[in-house]
């Protein structure tokens, strides 16, 4: 094995000595690029239903939910549809957060947990099954701490719903189903 060795020479152009270096502290400079990875734009999907607030929807109501990439945004967007017909997930219970009015904001863990046993509570007696035998998921909907400190609104509502595990779609209604 033949090693190169290259060695540069520490002279200026005209062969003296490069002057020292000034006196004071050495400053080291780094550069970090932070990069974002970018995001592919999707197509817009042809959606079906009318563009809607969850937080409006009521008990019985179904929905579908659409999502896609636009000059690197997330955008997502809800349809009301009609239980009849092909949806991906139907409300079956709207309930309240008991907390009393001015009460503070009882945290993500609390709200989530309190939904979590709301809905499993009521999911066996809408499906006519009970949760763990279902092929059914259930998700829920929160309030966000603005809404539920909000001093006019106060808004407290939970919203219960269903949806098949594999993502794919139910139709008709699941209350009584025994799915």
């Amino acid at each position: 094995m033949t090693a190169v060795l290259l060695l540069a020479g520490a002279c200026s152009e005209d062969g003296t000595a490069p002057a020292p270096p000034a006196a004071g502290p050495a400053v080291a400079t780094t550069s970090i690029v932070e990069a974002r990875p970018t995001l592919a734009d999707e197509g817009i999907p042809d959606w079906v239903g009318d563009v809607v607030n969850l937080h409006d929807l009521a008990d019985g109501t179904c929905f579908n939910r659409y999502s896609w990439v636009q000059n690197e945004r997330h955008v997502e967007i809800d349809t009301r549809v009609p239980c009849e017909g092909p949806h991906q997930h139907e409300v079956y219970l709207r309930t309240d957060h008991p907390a009393r009015a001015g009460a503070p904001w009882p945290g993500d863990s609390e709200m989530e947990a309190y939904a979590r046993a709301e809905c499993y509570g009521a999911f066996a007696a809408f499906v006519g099954q009970i949760y763990e035998l279902s092929e059914l998921e259930l998700g829920y909907l929160t309030p966000s701490r603005t809404d539920f400190e909000h001093e006019e609104a106060r808004f407290r509502g939970i919203h219960c719903y269903l949806m098949v595990e594999d993502g794919g779609e139910m139709v008709g209604s699941a209350r009584d189903s025994r799915r």
